[in-house]
C-alpha cells in the first residue's frame, strides 16, 4: 500500500486471516469433524482459510472433541510423490516449522492442553504433528495470531451469543464457518459475523463464481466471480450530448 501510494495506484491485497469454526449442540458432528479436519490441515494447514480456530458448545464439546483426535490421528504424513496414501505433506520451512513449534509450546505454558500431536513428526523434513490443543481461553496468544501450521487450539460457548461475540473479536476478517442443523441459527450468525467469506456446515474452500475477499486487516478488494473482475477494471462514465 505504502508503494502504490506513491502513484496513486489502485491496490488489491489479501493477507492474513484467523478463521473462526462454531460449531452448535445442533450440529451433525460427524459431519462438523470431517469439515474442520480438512478445513485445518489442507495444505498443512498453510492457506489463508483454513480453519483456525474452533468454539464448540459445551454439551458436545467432549464428543467433538473425541471425532476429530480420531480424523487427526488418522492423518498419514510423507511425500505425496512417493504414496498416494499421504494426506499431509511438511510445513514449507524450518522457520515456519519453529514457528508453529514455538506457538503450541507457548498454549501449553499458557494454560492449553495437548489433546494430540504436539511435536514434530519423526520424518525427514519440516514435518509437524496434526495437533488438538483443548483447555484454550479465548484471549491465548494461540486463538488471536495465524498459526499457518497444522494446530487447531479449541475453547467452549455457551450461547451462540457468546460464540458470535468470540469468533468477531479480531483484527482479522476473512473466512468462517458454523455448522448446525438448525436454519435460523445458521442465517444468525451468518449475518453478525464480521468476515468475508462464511461457510455453512462445509469446508472452507471458495468456488470461482464466488467473491473471495476479506474485512478489516485481512485485506482490501477480492477475487473471483463477477465482483472480483470488476476490483481489476476501471470504470469510465461518459456524459454525451450529440446533435447532427
Amino acid at each position: 500500500m505504502e508503494a502504490a501510494a506513491q502513484n496513486i495506484t489502485k491496490v488489491n491485497l489479501e493477507l492474513g486471516g484467523k478463521a473462526p469454526a462454531i460449531v452448535t449442540q445442533h450440529a451433525d458432528l460427524d459431519l462438523a469433524a470431517k469439515a474442520i479436519t480438512t478445513s485445518r490441515l489442507a495444505n498443512g494447514g498453510q492457506a489463508c482459510t483454513n480453519a483456525e480456530r474452533l468454539y464448540v458448545h459445551e454439551s458436545v464439546a467432549e464428543e467433538l472433541s473425541q471425532k476429530l483426535i480420531q480424523a487427526f490421528e488418522a492423518t498419514k504424513l510423507g511425500d505425496p510423490r512417493e504414496s498416494k496414501d499421504v494426506t499431509m505433506g511438511p510445513l514449507i520451512s524450518q522457520d515456519r516449522l519453529e514457528t508453529v513449534e514455538g506457538m503450541v509450546k507457548d498454549a501449553v505454558s499458557q494454560g492449553a492442553t495437548v489433546a494430540t500431536g504436539g511435536e514434530r513428526a519423526d520424518l525427514a523434513g519440516f514435518f509437524y504433528k496434526p495437533t488438538i490443543l483443548t483447555n484454550v481461553t479465548h484471549d491465548s496468544d494461540i486463538m488471536r495470531e495465524e498459526i499457518f501450521g497444522p494446530v487447531l487450539p479449541m475453547t467452549t460457548f455457551s450461547t451462540i451469543e457468546e460464540a458470535i461475540e468470540m469468533a468477531n473479536d479480531t483484527v482479522f476478517g476473512l473466512s468462517s464457518s458454523v455448522y448446525t442443523d438448525d436454519l435460523n441459527e445458521a442465517m444468525r450468525v451468518v449475518n453478525e459475523m464480521k468476515f468475508g467469506e462464511t461457510y455453512v456446515n462445509r469446508e472452507n474452500f471458495e468456488a470461482v463464481q464466488g467473491y473471495h475477499a476479506g474485512m478489516r486487516q485481512s485485506g482490501l478488494g477480492g477475487a473471483d466471480g463477477k465482483h472480483g473482475m470488476e476490483d481489476f477494471l476501471a470504470t469510465q462514465v461518459v456524459y454525451m450530448q450529440y446533435k447532427k
